[in-house]
C-alpha cells in the first residue's frame, strides 16, 4: 500500500467531514421531519376515525330524539305521569301496595321537562311486581325507570318493599315545538 500524502489524507478528512455534516444537518432533519410527519398523520387519522365515530353517534341520537318527539307529538295532550302510573296499579292489582306516590317537574331545556314520579311499594310480591315494571317499560307513552330499589320486607321476607323513580319528558307548554304541529318544519312568529 502506498503512503498517502498529506494533501490527499486532508482531502479524505475533509470529505469525510463534508459526508458528516451533510448527514447531521441534512439527511437527520430531513429524517425526523419525516417522523414527525408519520406521526402527525397517525394523531389525525385517530383524529378522524374519532370524528367518524361521533357523527355516527350524533346521528343515531337525533334519530332516536327525532322518534321520541313523534312519540310524544302522539301522546295524549292530557296525559301526566302520575295518573299513568296510579292507573297501571290499578289494572295490575298494585293500587293498595302504594305508600306514597311524589310527583316533580325538571326543566330539560326550553322545549322539554322531565315529569318524574318517585313511589313507595309495600308488601309486594315479586310475581305482581314483574308485570308492573314491564309495562311500565314497554309503554308506548315513553316512560321508563330510572331508579329501582327493591329490598324484603322486615316482617314478611316472601314480600317486598320497592322504591321507584319514573321518569318521562314531556314539552314545555307554550313553546314553540309543543304549539307547532309541524315541528321542525317552521315556527310561526
Amino acid at each position: 500500500m502506498n503512503r498517502l500524502g498529506k494533501r490527499q489524507l486532508l482531502i479524505i478528512v475533509a470529505g469525510l467531514m463534508v459526508v458528516l455534516a451533510v448527514g447531521q444537518w441534512v439527511v437527520g432533519p430531513i429524517l425526523g421531519h419525516r417522523k414527525e410527519l408519520a406521526a402527525r398523520i397517525q394523531r389525525s387519522e385517530r383524529r378522524l376515525k374519532d370524528m367518524l365515530h361521533l357523527e355516527q353517534t350524533y346521528r343515531q341520537a337525533r334519530l332516536e330524539n327525532g322518534i321520541l318527539e313523534q312519540s310524544l307529538r302522539s301522546r295524549r295532550q292530557d296525559f301526566t305521569l302520575f295518573a299513568f302510573l296510579e292507573g297501571l296499579a290499578r289494572k295490575d292489582g298494585l293500587k293498595k301496595q302504594i305508600e306514597y306516590m311524589r310527583p316533580s317537574v325538571k326543566s330539560l331545556s326550553e322545549t322539554f321537562q322531565e315529569e318524574q314520579v318517585e313511589m313507595r311499594l309495600t308488601g309486594v310480591a315479586l310475581g305482581t311486581l314483574i308485570p308492573y315494571l314491564y309495562h311500565l317499560e314497554t309503554a308506548p307513552e315513553q316512560v321508563r325507570i330510572k331508579r329501582l330499589t327493591i329490598r324484603p320486607q322486615s316482617r314478611n321476607k316472601s314480600l317486598l318493599e320497592v322504591n321507584l323513580l319514573v321518569v318521562t319528558q314531556r314539552f314545555v307548554k307554550g313553546s314553540r315545538a309543543a304549539d307547532s304541529k309541524a315541528g321542525r318544519k317552521g315556527f310561526r312568529s
